[in-house]
């Protein structure tokens, strides 16, 4: 947990009364404006009626979480609805009516609620450019009545307005970065979930924000600049004070009012909750130039000092293009320099491409190949790579992730296909894949610990499953649609007033 996180807000002594009703419900998408792809209805996994009564033992999810919670606490856990869809772009109109339609439709047979936990990322919008998550949070609360309290699970990096606090009773969200209190989090907003219904917490929320966005790589909860002001701001609080989230916001969203949000949560008093968001909001943008990254590099230098280091494996973060963040997945500029240099270090790289992995299917294990790889969903960056390789094993279907962020979630690739290009280990997946996460290797039957290098296109989830080569992890200086090179990036709604893309903001 990190060091700044508020620990007076889970009283473990908390119960709900007389067995009250809680429901759950939980959908989870992160959009990026500069994605290729809008998302759609097809892109969720929705858990039939048997999943959602299948629960996974330490699952790292918020409905995971609220679900034991309010089972430990001595309440009646509904499980209502579970949909989560991997980060891509905005969500079309017709696509978010039809899960409006469907959240509904779970939600309509549940009577005599007592309380309704909702989980939900908070960086989801709608093609245009609108908060999908306040749209399925304003359907929740037309449902409920006035009275009955809801609280809300949110992402760190989701951007909220005034409107959350008007609709929710309760909102907290994630404390670390990288993302390893998802659990803890569902756990929390049911214990002040809990409180409320007892009496014991009479809630007031308060919201401030200040126009800044910031590269993930410098959001790291327990080291840096962030880290400081977070245990600064939050190291003598008012006994008022119960909770304190902070939503520096996913900065590729393309939207007026984008920006660092800092919520606190107050039993009774807001001037506190005033006095410390203020402050904290006030003091992210007098350093906002100090939140830098220092371990930028060229794909030729990164694979220059990874040669150099004894840490095996060495990670390269192509951040650029991540898809837990929203990106295609598709750019091959890390397979093209390896291909140009003399690197002879055992090399796992991810990569979707379809088109390729059909090409593979049409073969056997062990054949020749010759491949054209990359920029099939996404050709604005880079250009695809030729490249002869050997088949070494194909495969598909649903696994579970493993590592410390999202352990227990279910994902997939689709079909996917490894192939050996000199010292390269390449997999080659139809859908884009978490390339941060152990399980992810293991499923192609490929073991991270026999890697000198891996490339992961991640922003910062690795450092969370690789502790050991976080430290000297490179990311890569290169463009994408989650690029850090913010200045190049085409945003629109957003570029007047929003530091750094505002040139005028000093």
């Amino acid at each position: 947990m990190s060091s700044w996180a508020i620990s007076k807000d889970s009283d473990r002594a908390t119960r709900f009364e007389r067995n009250q009703k809680i429901g759950v419900l939980s959908v989870i998408q992160e959009s990026n404006s500069f994605s290729p792809q809008k998302t759609s209805i097809g892109n969720f996994t929705i858990a039939t009626a048997s999943e959602l009564l299948i629960r996974i033992p330490n699952a790292n999810l918020e409905f995971e979480g609220s679900l034991d919670e309010i089972t430990r606490c001595g309440g009646e856990g509904i499980a209502i609805f579970n949909a989560f869809a991997l980060p891509s772009g905005p969500i079309e109109l017709s696509s978010l009516s039809q899960l409006i339609g469907l959240v509904r439709e779970h939600l309509n047979p549940q009577t005599s609620l007592d309380g309704l936990v909702l989980c939900l990322h908070g960086a989801m919008l709608d093609e245009q450019g609108h908060s999908a998550d306040l749209a399925i949070l304003r359907m929740a609360r037309e449902y409920l009545e006035n009275s009955i309290p809801m609280a809300v699970s949110l992402d760190l990096h989701a951007n909220i307005s005034s409107e959350f606090l008007d609709l929710a009773t309760i909102i907290s969200g994630y404390k670390t970065n990288p993302h390893v209190d998802l659990n803890e989090t569902g756990r929390r907003v049911v214990q002040l979930l809990a409180q409320v219904l007892s009496g014991q917490l009479k809630p007031v929320m308060h919201l401030e924000k200040c126009p800044t966005i910031f590269a993930d790589e410098t959001l790291n909860t327990s080291t840096g600049v962030f880290a400081d002001i977070l245990k600064d701001c939050t190291a003598n609080l008012h006994p008022s004070i119960v909770d304190v989230s902070i939503f520096p916001c996913q900065p590729w969203i393309d939207s007026p009012g984008v920006g660092f949000g800092s919520l606190c949560l107050a039993n009774g008093d807001s001037q506190p909750a005033i006095d410390l968001t203020t402050n904290m909001v006030q003091e992210v943008w007098r350093q906002k130039k100090k939140f830098k990254i220092t371990n930028l590099a060229t794909p030729e230098e990164a694979i220059q000092i990874a040669k150099k280091s004894n840490i095996r494996p060495f990670i390269i973060a192509e951040a650029s293009d991540a898809p837990t963040a929203g990106a295609a997945g598709d750019s091959p500029v890390m397979i093209a320099a390896i291909l140009d240099s003399d690197s002879d270090l055992v090399t796992y790289i991810p990569i979707t491409d379809a088109i390729a992995v059909n090409k593979c299917y049409e073969s056997q294990v062990g054949a020749e190949i010759s491949l054209s790889l990359g920029c099939t969903i996404d050709n604005r960056w880079t250009k695809p790579v030729l490249l002869t390789a050997t088949i070494n094993n194909f495969g598909e279907g649903n696994y579970n992730l493993s590592g410390s962020g999202y352990y227990g979630m279910k994902v997939s690739m689709g079909r996917f296909a490894v192939v050996t290009c000199n010292s390269m280990k390449i997999l080659i997946t139809a859908l884009p894949c978490w390339s941060a996460d152990p399980a992810t290797w293991s499923h192609a039957q490929l073991n991270p610990a026999d890697a000198q290098l891996i490339v992961v296109r991640s922003c910062s989830d690795f450092r969370a499953n690789f502790p050991e080569a976080s430290a000297t992890a490179i990311t890569l200086d290169v463009l994408g649609s989650t690029s850090i090179k913010f200045t190049e990036l085409p945003y629109k709604n957003c570029r007047i007033g929003t530091w750094p893309i505002d040139p005028t903001i000093n």
